[in-house]
């Protein structure tokens, strides 16, 4: 393992550029195995819909942490591009219900299966770190998550 001196920039650089990084695959389309190309916004809509069978669009900009009107129009889109179901929920004539279908299934077994590929090299690092190191990891990652909410709260 490459041992770094303790310059802090690096650190902060580092996340910077995986911040910058990470946003700019938000733009990038892919396709999960369905011949329709999803964006990252897209792709883990589907994701929240199909670990939540049944989800209302409160509980899913609940779970994406976004407005309710930016999900509804997101879930418009995948019900026009035939990944995702609404009907009425068995809870309120009022709400509407969420569920995949079978090409909305087909495109969340894909992601899925991105992200075991993707994540594997990540992974393996991971279970190679001693935990002391692991632990140290996760807290400065869980640090660095309450230093953006109070950025943002402080908008």
């Amino acid at each position: 393992m490459e041992a770094y001196m303790r310059d802090y920039t690096l650190v902060a650089n580092t996340m910077e550029q995986i911040i910058y990084k990470y946003i700019g695959t938000e733009k990038i389309s892919k396709d999960y195995n369905t011949g329709i190309l999803l964006t990252q916004v897209e792709i883990h809509t589907i994701e929240g819909i199909g670990n939540n069978k049944g989800i209302n669009i409160t509980e899913l900009s609940a779970i994406r942490q976004k407005t309710k009107g930016a999900v509804s129009q997101m879930v418009y889109k995948l019900v026009d591009k035939g990944l995702v179901e609404k009907s009425v929920s068995k809870i309120s004539d009022s709400e509407v219900s969420l569920t995949l279908t079978e090409l909305g299934k087909k495109a969340y077994k894909g992601h899925k299966k991105f992200h075991d590929m993707a994540n594997d090299k990540i992974f393996k690092k991971l279970r190679e770190m001693d935990e002391n190191s692991y632990n140290d990891l996760v807290e400065i990652l869980k640090d660095f998550e309450n230093f953006l909410d109070e950025q943002i709260s402080n908008k």
